[in-house]
């Protein structure tokens, strides 16, 4: 077999456009993964959950990226009590 490379260098894009899980973060299951979700939606009423996972930039302990009820993007950012503590419009 013929060995082959992977380019990842569009991970970046991707993120930036607020898709795709990153190798660094986690994905959230069980209650951790709902509570982030009560949390996220508590804050931004209407919003979708697009995904819950764990924060690899140090805002938080955990992370939910979102489309807003206004169709734009934004990442709430849950500390480990499960409260909001800022979130990032895109």
């Amino acid at each position: 077999g013929q060995a082959t490379t992977t380019d990842r260098s569009g991970d970046a894009d991707r993120r930036h456009r607020g898709h795709g899980q990153r190798s660094d973060e986690t994905p959230l299951t069980g209650d951790t993964a709902e509570k982030v979700r009560a949390a996220a939606l508590a804050e931004l009423p209407g919003a979708t959950i697009e995904r819950v996972e764990t924060d690899a930039d140090g805002h938080a302990e955990y992370e939910a990226h979102v489309v807003k009820a206004d169709g734009t993007r934004a990442t709430v950012y849950v500390d480990e009590d499960f409260d909001v503590v800022s979130v990032e419009s895109r």
